[in-house]
């Protein structure tokens, strides 16, 4: 079996540390803290990205739901059924290539066993 690596009591253990909760007199709530700029005229993004040819774009900052709906649909909207087009074509053209490659080793396939019949009939008229 798998090998398990002996384990002793610790007679000190007390269970999971929980840090403290320690007061902080300076500390004020401020419900503007993000609202620093009006009006804003740039964002930065810090992106950290895991795969290659990951795309940004129609990117918009808004408080407000009805300018967010039109930017949706002069934006998203106008590119995603293009997008799922696109996909679709190339998936379909994967799928043909697939079948003809399949085509290929068959009718391969079928070539070398008439070669090996024809070797046979070769043979046994010797």
């Amino acid at each position: 079996g798998e090998w398990v690596h002996p384990k002793i009591d610790n007679p000190d253990y007390k269970g999971p540390w929980v840090h403290p909760m320690i007061d902080n007199p300076d500390y004020v709530e401020d419900d503007t803290i993000h609202a620093v700029c009006n009006p804003c005229t740039h964002v930065g993004f810090e992106l950290w990205q895991v795969k290659a040819g990951t795309v940004f774009d129609d990117i918009i900052v808004t408080d407000s739901a009805d300018e967010l709906a039109a930017f949706e649909a002069e934006t998203w909207e106008a590119k995603n059924a293009a997008e799922e087009k696109a996909i679709e074509e190339e998936k379909a053209k994967e799928e043909a290539e697939r079948e003809q490659r399949m085509k290929e080793a068959a009718e391969a396939q079928a070539a070398e066993e008439d070669e090996e019949d024809d070797e046979e009939e070769d043979d046994e008229e010797e």
